[in-house]
Order: C-alpha cells, then sequence, then structure tokens
C-alpha cells in the first residue's frame, strides 16, 4: 500500500506545478474544478502520514498557491458576525431626544395619514389681562421680556427632562379647592394651582397664562407634573416619621416592656401633611363680583350668559336719542321738549355716578307712577298689563311727565329695570300697609277683649257651696236661663257703650277660660234669693268673711 500512496503523492505534486506554470488563474470554470478537486484530495491524505513534516507541507502549499485569505474558502459555511445595538441612531429616539431638547421633531401621531411636525419650544406672548394689573398677589408685570428669556434659556438648555419636572413641581403649588364654580353639578378640579416663577433669585406669584407661555409649556403637562411631585413630597413627608422610628438606638440597660411602648407612643409624629395656614378670602377681587361692579357702575363688563359657547360682552352705559315724536308735542301732559342735551346729560352723570344701586332703585320708584289699569286694547282677549305706568323726569326741583321712550333713553336703563324696581315699590309700600291695618286690627281686638273681660267680672255671682260644688268656680245669679241670653245681654251692651262685640264662639272660649257657670235651681234647691236676685244677708256676710274657704252649708226646706 506504500507505494501507492506515495504515487498519488507525486502526482499531485506535479500536477500543482504545471498548473502554475500554464496560469491556472487564467484557466476556465473546469479547470478550477479539478484542482479543487485535487486540493480536497490532499487534504484527505495528509492524516495518513502522521509524519512530522506533514504540517508544514500543508502550510507551504497554502503559501505557494498565493492564497492571502485563508478564510475565503470557508466563508460558505461561517455565520456572520452579530452587530451591536446602537438605541441613539434609532429614528424614535431621534424624534423623542429633539423633543427633549425642545426642537422641532415628528410627532408619532398622524393627522389625516400624514406626519405631523411639532414647532420648536418659544416664549409665548406676555400676560396683559387687566386682573393681574389691579390683583395685589399676581406679578406679572414686574417680569420684563429679558428676565422671561433668561428664564426660558435656562429651562431648555440647561436643564434636562428630570430637572424639568422637578422645576415645574417646586414652583407650581397644588392647594385643596376653596370654592367651587360649578354649584349644580358635582366639580371636576380637584386642586387649585398657584404659579411661581423664579426671577433673580425671588419666586414671584404670576397668573397660569404667564407661566406657561414664559416656559414654553401646555397645561396638561404643567398639570401632571405638578400633581405627581405632590403627591411624592406627601409620601415622603409620611415615610419621614416612619425612617426615624426605624433607626436602632444603643441603650445601655434594657427596659421593659411598658416603658418600651410608652415611649414608642411618645415619640409618634402626626400623620399626613403638615396643615397649610388658610388664606383669608377677599370677595372683591373675585372675577365675577369684579364684572358685577363694573355692571353696577354702569361700565363695560362680561355677561355670566354665553351665546352659542361664547362669552357676551356687554357695552358701557350711553344716553340714547331724545324723543322727537309728533304726539308728545301735541300732547298737553308730556314735556319731553323741554329738557334739553344739557339737562339729560346732567341727569345721566348724577344717575350713574353720584348714585349707587339701591339709590338708583329708589330715584326710578319714585318718577315712576304705577295706577291701576283704566283701559285695555286687547278686548277680545284677557291683557297681561297689571298696571298703567307714568314716567317722570326732574327739571330742577319739577317732576314733569314724559314719555317712555324720553325717560329710559335718558337714564340708559332697560324697560325690564323699570318695570320690576317699580312694581316692587309698590308692593312694598302695599305690604307697609297692610301691616299697618293688621297692627292696628291687633290691638283692636285687644281692646275688645279687655271689655268682655270687665262686662263678665261685673255680673252678680253666685258661690260655689250654695250650689253644692267646688269652690274655685263661680256661678251667675239666675237671671240668665242660657248662654244665648248672657251673649245678648252682652251684644247690647256694647252697642251701647259704641264698641264692636266678639264673636259667640270667642265670648264662650272667655266664659269657660274665667271659670264661669250658669246655676241650675233643679239640681240644688236649697239656696234662695230675695226679690232683688241677691243673696240672704247672714249667708252674703258668711260668703265674704269666709271667702276662699268652706262655707256653712244651708238648711234644706225640703223632706230629709
Amino acid at each position: 500500500m506504500e507505494p501507492t500512496g506515495l504515487r498519488d503523492v507525486f502526482k499531485c505534486i506535479t500536477l500543482y506545478h504545471l498548473q502554475v506554470g500554464d496560469g491556472s488563474r487564467k484557466s476556465d470554470g473546469a479547470s478550477k474544478k479539478r484542482s479543487h478537486s485535487v486540493m480536497t484530495a490532499q487534504t484527505q491524505m495528509i492524516p495518513q502520514f502522521p509524519s512530522p513534516n506533514a504540517g508544514p507541507l500543508g502550510a507551504d502549499t497554502s503559501a505557494k498557491n498565493g492564497n492571502t485569505h485563508p478564510d475565503r474558502a470557508g466563508a460558505d459555511s461561517k455565520k456572520p458576525k452579530a452587530k451591536h445595538a446602537d438605541p441613539s441612531k434609532w429614528k424614535q429616539n431621534k424624534q423623542k431626544q429633539l423633543r427633549m431638547e425642545g426642537k422641532a421633531y415628528a410627532s408619532k401621531r398622524k393627522k389625516d395619514g400624514e406626519l405631523v411636525t411639532k414647532q420648536p419650544r418659544a416664549v409665548g406672548p406676555r400676560c396683559t389681562s387687566n386682573a393681574c394689573k389691579k390683583a395685589s398677589n399676581r406679578l406679572c408685570n414686574e417680569i420684563n421680556e429679558e428676565a422671561r428669556k433668561r428664564v426660558f434659556e435656562e429651562f431648555w438648555q440647561h436643564m434636562n427632562w428630570t430637572q424639568r419636572k422637578q422645576y415645574v413641581a417646586r414652583q407650581v403649588d397644588c392647594d385643596p379647592v376653596e370654592r367651587s364654580r360649578a354649584a349644580g353639578s358635582q366639580s371636576r378640579r380637584s386642586v387649585s394651582l398657584r404659579y411661581h416663577l423664579m426671577v433673580d433669585g425671588k419666586r414671584k406669584q404670576v397668573c397660569k397664562n404667564m407661566f406657561l407661555t414664559t416656559l414654553g409649556i401646555g397645561e396638561w403637562s404643567v398639570l401632571n407634573w405638578a400633581q405627581k411631585g405632590g403627591a411624592k413630597n406627601n409620601e415622603s413627608n409620611e415615610n419621614k416619621p416612619e425612617k426615624r422610628q426605624a433607626v436602632p438606638q444603643c441603650p445601655r440597660q434594657i427596659p421593659s416592656s411598658s416603658t418600651v411602648s410608652n415611649t414608642v407612643e411618645g415619640t409618634q409624629e402626626p400623620e399626613g401633611p403638615p396643615r397649610k395656614k388658610s388664606r383669608v378670602a377677599r370677595p372683591l377681587t373675585w372675577k365675577q363680583n369684579r364684572q358685577k361692579q363694573l355692571r353696577m357702575e354702569g361700565k363695560s363688563y362680561i355677561s355670566k350668559r354665553k351665546k352659542d359657547g361664547i362669552t357676551i360682552t356687554k357695552a358701557q352705559r350711553a344716553i340714547g336719542p331724545r324723543c322727537t315724536s309728533s304726539a308728545c308735542r301735541r300732547a298737553s301732559n308730556r314735556f319731553c321738549a323741554d329738557f334739553s342735551e344739557e339737562m339729560r346729560n346732567e341727569l345721566f352723570t348724577s344717575f350713574w355716578q353720584r348714585m349707587n344701586w339701591p339709590q338708583r332703585k329708589i330715584y326710578v320708584a319714585e318718577l315712576v307712577d304705577c295706577d291701576p289699569v283704566e283701559r285695555t286694547r286687547a278686548p277680545w282677549t284677557q291683557s297681561r298689563r297689571s298696571v298703567s305706568m307714568r314716567y317722570h323726569l326732574l327739571a330742577g326741583s319739577d317732576r314733569r311727565q314724559v314719555c317712555k321712550k324720553m325717560f329710559l333713553s335718558t337714564l340708559g336703563i332697560g324697560e325690564w329695570s323699570v318695570l320690576n324696581w317699580a312694581q316692587n315699590s309698590s308692593k312694598q309700600d302695599d305690604s307697609e300697609e297692610n301691616g299697618k291695618r293688621q297692627t292696628q286690627r291687633k290691638s283692636r281686638k285687644a281692646s275688645e277683649h279687655i271689655f268682655l273681660k270687665e262686662f263678665l267680672e261685673s255680673l252678680p255671682k253666685v258661690p260655689s257651696y250654695c250650689c253644692g260644688t267646688t269652690i274655685s268656680k263661680l256661678y251667675l245669679e239666675p237671671v240668665f236661663s242660657n248662654m244665648s241670653e248672657v251673649y245678648r245681654h252682652y251684644y247690647n251692651h256694647c252697642l251701647e257703650k259704641m264698641t264692636a262685640p266678639l264673636s259667640r264662639q270667642v265670648f264662650c272660649a272667655v266664659f269657660k277660660k274665667m271659670d264661669l257657670g250658669l246655676w241650675d235651681p233643679k239640681k240644688d234647691q236649697g239656696c234662695s234669693f230675695g226679690a232683688t236676685g241677691n243673696l240672704f244677708n247672714e249667708l252674703w256676710e258668711e260668703y265674704c268673711l269666709e271667702r276662699g274657704a268652706a262655707g256653712p252649708q244651708p238648711e234644706k226646706t225640703g223632706n230629709q
């Protein structure tokens, strides 16, 4: 077997030299396949001869072949190396980095299938509100444009995203809601926010618009960051006492269990955040009250009502055009032409500048007379008019009648206000008159009750022991047989004295209240009376002497 092996080796060597000499690099594909088969045969034959020269032989052959890239032969069998991920080069992270730096970026959201490009952050317009100028706790006017730019650059160029969150959470105070504007339904507000800006090391309170435009951020971001920052502060405040209690001390002596429990209870701090000082309410600075004050002064104001979701701004009060009706010129009881423009301006200025709201109501009520309706213009239907009104204006100290148009345009008020103020004043006058009548009626009834008591006390009475009953009750002498005769006597007595008699029901109630009664001769026949209707002298003297005690019982004349 050895000769055959050496013969094959020599064949391979001779073939190799022939290929090198003939320029095997320019040969066709068939010769390349042949050389590749020869090389594979050579690699298979080398392990059969474990001689020390076998290794260098393979190395020399590879060098002689001129193959400087040995890895290309097995490129098909080896896998490519794995690439290392670089998240900073990802498209989404690049846009996120631009957003966090305040630069223009492409948003992840699309509008109508197209990418939305967000503009770079910039300083917005400053606050120009009149309310902030008048408010004592808003310092928007003290911050100039240079200070606003410095705050903006420091916020977006010298801070990262986490630092910006902490900055906003420190400059926005979250307080509990003190008053709710949604009275009819439950308010969605959970906190009241107060905004501040750090200018030259000082924390100055500003309005929300000034805060957002200076920092160039949105309202949602501020609300989210401020609430999360406040929640973290509360959690840290709650965890502080727990950490203090968990710190182990080094006692020299081991105390008893009772002393340990007492010390732990004594060192516990109150749970929850520290209580803040309550702020003093200033109703004059409230937005609704400021608009109400402007309305009562006759100036321009914003109405509470909205039209199609838009707030309505009411114009300032102004004097209207004068009356030019020919009917007023011909009427003998209308003096619209007597008032010049100067007189009208003087009345308007005195009405809106020298009077407050209650004084204006009284002024209008005095110049407008409410009379009952004399004639109606709708005879076939029921008229809605309840009163007829006559309007007047003051010319010096004279009260002169004018038409409704002249009256309203001169004072600069509406028809509804005049009607309401005039009718309310007439109702108050009627109520005062009714009150006077009621008081007079009450005083009259009191005098009538006194007269009735005096009448009943003047009637002759019989002691109770004569009738065999309790001593507290008194009986009328048997002059009256029933209550109708007693009331008839009272009624005639009232007519003689020129006083109004009370009703039979009231008369009976007072009669019972005074513990009076009618004597019935059928029940007790022991009492005898004289011709004049009085008691015997002996019994009367005993009654007078022993008033309030049981008197002697009279003897009965009948069969015992």
